[in-house]
Order: structure tokens, then C-alpha cells, then sequence
């Protein structure tokens, strides 16, 4: 073989070479895509479903409550119309859609054997109005003394004055993120330590460690049952 053909040959084999290379990496950039969509669709579905349970155990409770009732109801309507357009999306961006398992949540009672919950001073802090109307509901139907916020900077306003005992705070919220504000909740001088909780539809380990290193003592993945939260308030007795 001569000199001519063993140059098309090399020039024929990296040719191949840098086609399989530009395939190898334009695949890779599609499976960081789709996790990153994955990862933040998981984050988007968590919401109304922390809502959807919050409004479940609500209504079990007190189903005599008929002005409650409606209430939930028109929430719940209004959360079931985001999911079935983030499922929408879902089925647009995968084909097929992954198969998704579900877990029906439990409901709780205030009690535990008998012994009623410890009371707490909680700011809850989240932008989603339905979200952190629920929780407060559910907070305050176990006994809780429930604060409210629907920034991280009212959260870190109201913080020095009413000097909680638990912040349970979302993390993916505008301007002030979660993580901002449990940093600056570390600086602060109180009269005691807030317990601080990470709550966010982000559930990976990569999530929690973040959380962690922002300064929050416990993270949590939405959606947050009634029986994770009297385990939360009971920890803290």
C-alpha cells in the first residue's frame, strides 16, 4: 500500500474517530438534558401534591367544616389542573413517559400513643401560596404556634422578631433562595438556635448535602405528610 492510500486511510480513520467522538458527546448532552428536565418536572410535581395531601388530611379531619371544605376543594381543582398540565409536558418531552410509582400518603393523627405533641414557635417559609397554606393549617391543627412568610426576605425580616423555634423553608424561591436564607439565619444573633428545615421537591443526596452545607439541620422532599411532621416537632422536644 502506498504512501497516497495510507493518507486517505488515516485521514478516513480520524474522520470516524472525531464523528463517534461529536455522537458520544451530543448523546451525553442529551442525557444531561432529560436528567435536568427529570430533576426539576420531580421538583414541579411535588408541589400540588404536597398541596393535594395537606387538603386530604384537612377535610378528614373536620369534614364537618363545609366553608373549609369548599375552600380545599377549590384548591385541590386548581392543583389538579397543574398536574395534569406538567404530566402534559411530561409526555411531550419522553416518549414513552417512564413509569411513575405512586404512593397514597397517610394520614395522621395528632397523637402518638397517647402523648400530645410538644408546641413550637414555626415560620414557614414558601412562595407557593397554596403550599404554605396548607402546611400552616396542618401545623396549627397539631398544636403549633404556625408563622408564615412568602419570601426569603420576610422570612429573614421576621425572624429576629419573633425568634422561632423551627423554619421549615422551601429553597427554590425568587430572590432570596432558601439556601440564602438559611445562611443568613446562621449569622444572626437570637436568642436561640432555629432548628432550620430544607423543604423542596429537589430529593437527590446531591440536594440534601447542599442543604446541609447552607446551614439547614434536616432536609426534607415534598410532599411532607402529617406523620413526618409530628416526627419533625417530636425530634425537637
Amino acid at each position: 500500500m502506498g504512501e497516497p492510500e495510507l493518507t486517505r486511510l488515516n485521514e478516513a480513520l480520524q474522520a470516524e474517530i472525531a464523528a463517534c467522538k461529536q455522537a458520544e458527546q451530543a448523546q451525553r448532552e442529551r442525557v444531561r438534558r432529560k436528567d435536568q428536565f427529570l430533576a426539576t418536572l420531580g421538583h414541579e410535581l411535588r408541589n400540588p401534591l404536597a398541596t393535594l395531601s395537606s387538603a386530604i388530611h384537612l377535610i378528614a379531619v373536620a369534614p364537618e367544616q363545609t366553608e373549609q371544605v369548599r375552600a380545599l376543594v377549590g384548591m385541590m381543582r386548581q392543583q389538579l389542573d397543574r398536574l395534569s398540565h406538567l404530566i402534559g409536558e411530561l409526555t411531550d418531552e419522553l416518549q414513552p413517559p417512564p413509569a411513575e410509582s405512586a404512593t397514597t400518603p397517610q394520614l395522621a393523627s395528632q397523637k402518638d400513643g397517647g402523648e400530645p405533641l410538644p408546641t413550637f414557635k414555626v415560620l414557614l417559609v414558601d412562595d407557593n401560596h397554596s403550599a404554605v397554606h396548607m402546611m400552616s393549617r396542618l401545623l396549627q391543627k397539631l398544636g403549633q404556634d404556625v408563622h408564615v412568610a412568602e419570601s426569603g426576605q420576610a422570612a429573614l425580616d421576621q425572624v429576629p422578631k419573633i425568634s422561632p423555634d423551627i423554619v421549615i423553608s422551601d429553597v427554590a424561591m425568587p430572590g432570596m433562595s432558601g439556601y440564602d436564607l438559611a445562611r443568613h439565619i446562621r449569622t444572626l444573633t437570637l436568642p436561640r438556635r432555629p432548628f432550620l428545615v430544607a423543604v423542596t421537591g429537589y430529593g437527590q443526596e446531591t440536594d440534601r448535602q447542599a442543604a446541609l452545607a447552607a446551614g439547614f439541620d434536616k432536609h426534607l422532599t415534598k410532599p411532607v405528610g402529617v406523620s413526618t411532621l409530628e416526627q419533625l416537632l417530636r425530634s425537637q422536644a
